[in-house]
């Protein structure tokens, strides 16, 4: 086997381990057993995660490569990211609607309204340039970990790193797409993370 053909393989595995639904998942499943202190909000709060953020996203992705809207399993045409990433803006929102009237932890509903914002902005940044939604999806993960833990929270750094290499190396993104993604993630995400908490703590004591 030629080195090439082993790089193609270990990239393959990790870029499609690492898909932005598992980070999304295991956030909030984190999310539930760090800031819920119920089985009811627990069981909330993870299965937002486990539908939102997990089930239903790749059901539509299946959906729609199965009518041939999108062309292969990395999305490497950009345009058709835009449906995929409308139909996720729509399952952020009503995430974030359903734990908000749950009344569940302030920060799980923000984390959902972050993804928000980040998919909206996305979409704009993709109608001109695509940037890894892979790098976006792990360092969101990482601006949640540093924004309950501090900097403890940056040993998800060498992991994102790995990610972004499985994309280089898939030739399916450039190292500036990457490198975007990550900043992206990590400093929209933290900076929506710290405003919507305070919006959402005002709004759950009014």
């Amino acid at each position: 086997m030629t080195e090439l053909k082993k790089n193609k393989i270990w990239a393959r595995v990790v870029s499609d381990l690492f898909v932005p639904p598992t980070f999304s998942l295991l956030s909030f499943i984190l999310l539930a057993f760090y800031f819920e202190p119920s089985a009811k909000g627990k069981i909330v709060v993870a299965l937002s995660g486990a539908l939102f953020g997990f089930v239903f996203p790749i059901l539509l992705f299946f959906f729609l490569r199965s009518r041939k809207r999108i062309t292969n399993n990395d999305a490497t045409i950009k345009e058709e990211r835009t449906l995929p990433y409308l139909w996720g803006v729509a399952f952020e929102l009503a995430a974030s609607v359903w734990l908000y009237f749950s009344g569940v932890s302030e920060v799980a509903v923000a984390l959902w309204l972050a993804y928000a914002g980040n998919t909206l902005i996305l979409i704009l940044i993709n109608k001109y340039w695509k940037i890894s939604a892979h790098a976006i999806g792990s360092s969101t993960a990482m601006a949640l970990l540093v924004f309950i833990f501090g900097a403890n929270g940056l040993w998800l750094l060498p992991l994102i790193l790995l990610i972004g290499e499985s994309r280089i190396a898939l030739g399916v993104h450039t190292k500036a797409q990457v490198a975007a993604g990550i900043l992206f993630g990590f400093f929209f995400t933290y900076l929506q993370l710290f405003f919507f908490t305070k919006i959402i703590l005002l709004c759950y004591k009014s």
